[in-house]
């Protein structure tokens, strides 16, 4: 009987030594994936809206990334944003990334980004005319028209 009970004894805290020493491992070596991208500007997690993702180098050679176009051109007019370059959006049929510069803006769209009302990215401009229509936008921008006061008019849409 002693030696069932040894037997007993050494299997169950070799089953609990195992399930220790596998929780340890998990644990340090944490969850594998990637970490969670936020927002230069705001702060949001890129991850719970990739469609509207947008991005640039900053001065110092570093990525950065916005959950949507108005927290890029936010960014760009601030002192953050001096000297930055190759800024890009999420072409919004394509779903690709796209120069920031190359692309037209709908404004005052029915549809809204992650932070409200947003510039809209479309690809070309007979496509922003349309979704201007289809979606009673107010206007299409060009990247140059976007300043401060296209911001400040976004924000009282």
């Amino acid at each position: 009987m002693n030696a069932r009970r040894r037997f007993l004894t050494l299997s169950l805290c070799s089953f609990f030594l195992n399930v220790l020493l596998a929780t340890v491992l998990a644990l340090s070596s944490g969850c594998g994936g990637k970490p969670r991208v936020r927002c230069e500007r705001c702060g949001m997690f890129l991850d719970a809206n990739p469609r509207w993702a947008a991005g640039a180098v900053a001065a110092g050679g570093r990525d950065v990334h916005f959950d949507a176009p108005r927290c890029l051109f936010a960014w760009l007019q601030s002192t953050a944003g001096i000297g930055a370059e190759g800024p890009w959006v999420t072409e919004y049929y394509t779903q690709h990334k796209r120069p920031a510069a190359f692309v037209w803006y709908v404004v005052g769209a029915d549809l809204t980004g992650p932070m409200g009302p947003d510039f809209v990215p479309i690809g070309d401009e007979v496509g922003a005319e349309r979704f201007r229509g289809e979606h009673n936008a107010r206007a299409v921008l060009r990247y140059d028209a976007i300043d401060a006061a296209a911001l400040t008019r976004l924000d009282a849409h």
